[in-house]
């Protein structure tokens, strides 16, 4: 989210929101998706897949972090493999049309309670936004997964042109 000058990577697992890792918009490079990878990410993927060896991934086509060469490294370094969208795809990703409009309407509503005169610190509004995000329902974010299927269908079938929404 812009405005806060931070950069929000996030793993929906198993039907929740399991990571929610900010990092600033002006740091967001090849380096910082590695850490990612090698950081919250894998540990996340280990604790709610103990024992798996591989995990594969859907990540944007962002070439400044997430198809950089050293966070591919990265990836494969831990045995995570990647499904990519395809260029200019957002409606592919369930993050982008789906599950940042539920999260949007919670934190207005939230702010709707709020007392006319209250400040909210960027801090605290970040503190906010993950754990709206990550307290999003199962039920929510499965519908927003499971739409993928359709989505990528309609995809195929308008030979990756638009698609009904």
């Amino acid at each position: 989210f812009p405005s806060q000058g931070l950069h929000v990577t996030a793993a929906v697992i198993k039907g929740k929101i399991r990571v929610w890792h900010y990092t600033n918009k002006s740091d967001w490079n090849a380096k910082a998706a590695v850490a990612f990878y090698k950081g919250p990410l894998i540990k996340s993927l280990r604790r709610n897949f103990p024992g798996s060896k591989s995990y594969e991934v859907l990540v944007d086509n962002d070439p400044s972090g997430f198809k950089a060469k050293a966070a591919c490294a990265a990836k494969a370094s831990v045995g995570i493999e990647t499904l990519s969208l395809p260029p200019r795809s957002p409606d592919l990703n369930t993050l982008d049309y789906s599950l940042w409009h539920e999260v949007n309407v919670r934190m207005r509503a939230q702010e709707a309670k709020f007392k006319p005169a209250f400040k909210e610190s960027p801090t605290a509004f970040a503190k906010r936004l993950r754990a709206t995000a990550m307290g999003l329902p199962s039920s929510v974010v499965l519908k927003a997964v499971d739409d993928l299927r359709r989505r990528v269908a309609g995809l195929k079938k308008a030979q990756s042109g638009l698609i009904d929404e």
